[in-house]
């Protein structure tokens, strides 16, 4: 570290309160600007304790990149757990790390005016320092928080994946699936393994593909029939249709699905069946 950066650091240490109260005072210019009460006056004593930590960091980066990448996973640790925890939403995030960043661009100003000692050169590479210091947080939390947006939307998907293929067990042997809308080939590719592995994990015999809620026909819904039927053979799962209206079987025909697996017109008549066969 040389003499420039040791004697700017030092002065932005002895200036740190100085620094986070002129921040404080413009996040609390005026409080309709966020929607997280984390930027509410009440808890000034928690925001200034975060802003201390924010500060150590940024000033870290003047003793070396070393000194400030080894204080930065603790600072995610803690200011992303405390931000998540509180649901900021990141643009305020990164709006109030901009501010502090104005105000350490403010105090880096101040003392290279009262320093004639101070080049041109110098006071250039602390802006830079303090710029990229703030870079590397904003991007190191906005790849975290993209990162838990993408799995939270991933355990999203699977969620409705799992509820939109509901196998529901009826007695200890038999089980139903209920098809709604139309079948895609990625929809019926998932429907496929989320429905087989649903069967071994309810242990049933039986399972009644119900067609009464499909509103169309067509290959990618008859592949998906195809293979299902034949994985659920493999598992020692008998499988038959019910709901089957006319015009369906009219498009049944026209892809030439052959199941040879039995088939009824309605869940009532498999019922009805599975109540004789007892």
């Amino acid at each position: 570290m040389n003499e420039s950066n040791g004697s700017m650091e030092l002065y932005l240490r002895e200036h740190t309160e100085e620094i986070i109260n002129n921040w404080l005072s413009k996040i609390y210019e005026n409080e309709n600007t966020y929607t997280s009460f984390v930027y509410s006056p009440r808890y000034k004593d928690e925001l200034r304790a975060d802003s201390e930590q924010t500060a150590d960091l940024i000033i870290s980066y003047f003793a070396g990149k070393k000194a400030f990448f080894e204080k930065l996973d603790k600072w995610l640790d803690n200011m992303y757990a405390r931000r998540m925890e509180n649901e900021v939403p990141l643009p305020e995030v990164i709006t109030t790390l901009d501010k502090l960043r104005r105000e350490f661009v403010s105090a880096v100003g101040d003392f290279c005016i009262h320093n004639d000692e101070v080049s041109k050169c110098d006071f250039s590479s602390s802006l830079s320092m303090v710029n990229h210091g703030f870079d590397r947080i904003n991007e190191a939390f906005s790849a975290m928080y993209y990162n838990d947006i993408v799995k939270h939307l991933e355990q999203q998907h699977r969620l409705i994946e799992e509820i939109s293929t509901p196998v529901i067990s009826i007695t200890d042997k038999l089980a139903i699936l209920p098809l709604m809308g139309r079948v895609d080939r990625e929809r019926a590719e998932k429907l496929s393994e989320i429905t087989a592995n649903k069967c071994v994990h309810l242990g049933v015999e039986q399972l009644c593909i119900d067609l009464s809620g499909i509103t169309y026909f067509d290959d990618a819904l008859g592949e998906m029939l195809t293979n299902l039927v034949t994985m659920l053979k493999l598992l020692g799962v008998e499988a038959f249709i019910s709901g089957i209206q006319p015009k369906m079987a009219q498009q049944i025909n026209r892809v030439e699905l052959n199941l040879s697996i039995p088939a009824y017109h309605s869940l009532k008549a498999v019922l009805q069946d599975q109540t004789r066969t007892i």
